[in-house]
C-alpha cells in the first residue's frame, strides 16, 4: 500500500515547525541593517535559524514524497489523469527545489556566524547578512506560491481517486490563497494544518 498519510502529516508538522522556528528571522524586515544584525548577534537565534532551515529541508522532502504518493494513488487510466499527474509532479518539484534554495540562503549567515565564533573569524558583514537573509525570505515566500499550486493539484488527485472528502479540495484553494497573500508569517501556518488534515483524511484503497 502506498499511503499518503505519513508524508502528508510529516509535511504538515515539519512545515509548522519551520515557520515557528524561522518566524523571528522572517519577520526581521522593518529595518534590515539593524534588525538582522541584532537577530544574528544572539547565539540562541543562530541555532534556532539552523534548526528551522533543517525543518524546511525535511519539509521539502516530505512534499516530494506526498506528491509521489498522490500520483500513485490517482493512477493514469486516462490521458487527462496522466496530464494531471505530470503537472502535479512538475509543481511539486519546483516547490521543493525553491524550498531547498530558500533554506540554503537562510542558513548561510547562521552557519557562517556559528563557524566564525569557533574560529574567531569576523564572518559576514552586517549589510551583506541582511541582503542574504532578505533573499532567502523572498525565495521562501515565492516557494510558498508554488506550494499553494501544488496543494490544489494534490487535492484534485485525491478527489479523482476518491481518497479525500470534498472539503479538503475546497480548503486547498483557501490555503493557496493564504500563501499567495503570505506577506506575513501567520499566513504560512494554514498550509501546515491543511497538510495534516490531508494525511488524516486520506483513504487509500486496499488495492493501491
Amino acid at each position: 500500500m502506498r499511503s499518503l498519510r505519513v508524508p502528508a502529516i510529516g509535511l504538515g508538522i515539519t512545515h509548522l515547525v519551520a515557520v515557528a522556528l524561522l518566524g523571528p528571522l522572517l519577520g526581521s524586515t522593518a529595518d534590515a541593517s539593524t534588525a538582522y544584525a541584532e537577530h544574528f548577534a544572539a547565539d540562541g537565534n543562530l541555532l534556532r535559524d539552523l534548526a528551522g532551515c533543517m525543518a524546511v529541508l525535511i519539509a521539502a522532502c516530505m512534499l516530494v514524497w506526498t506528491v509521489v504518493a498522490a500520483r500513485y494513488a490517482s493512477g493514469q487510466a486516462t490521458d487527462e489523469a496522466a496530464a494531471a499527474n505530470g503537472l502535479t509532479a512538475f509543481a511539486g518539484l519546483i516547490s521543493a527545489s525553491a524550498m531547498v534554495v530558500a533554506a540554503g540562503l537562510l542558513a548561510t549567515v547562521p552557519l557562517a556566524a556559528t563557524i566564525g565564533k569557533l574560529t574567531d573569524d569576523p564572518g559576514i558583514d552586517a549589510s551583506v547578512q541582511a541582503g542574504i537573509a532578505q533573499a532567502g525570505t523572498v525565495v521562501l515566500f515565492v516557494a510558498m506560491l508554488a506550494v499553494g499550486a501544488t496543494s490544489v493539484l494534490v487535492a484534485r488527485l485525491g478527489r479523482r481517486a476518491d481518497a479525500v472528502p470534498k472539503w479538503i479540495a475546497v480548503m486547498s484553494w483557501i490555503v493557496a490563497g493564504t500563501l499567495i497573500l503570505g506577506a506575513s508569517v501567520a499566513l504560512l501556518m494554514p498550509f501546515g494544518m491543511w497538510a495534516i488534515a490531508l494525511g488524516l483524511t486520506w483513504n487509500t484503497p486496499p488495492n493501491e
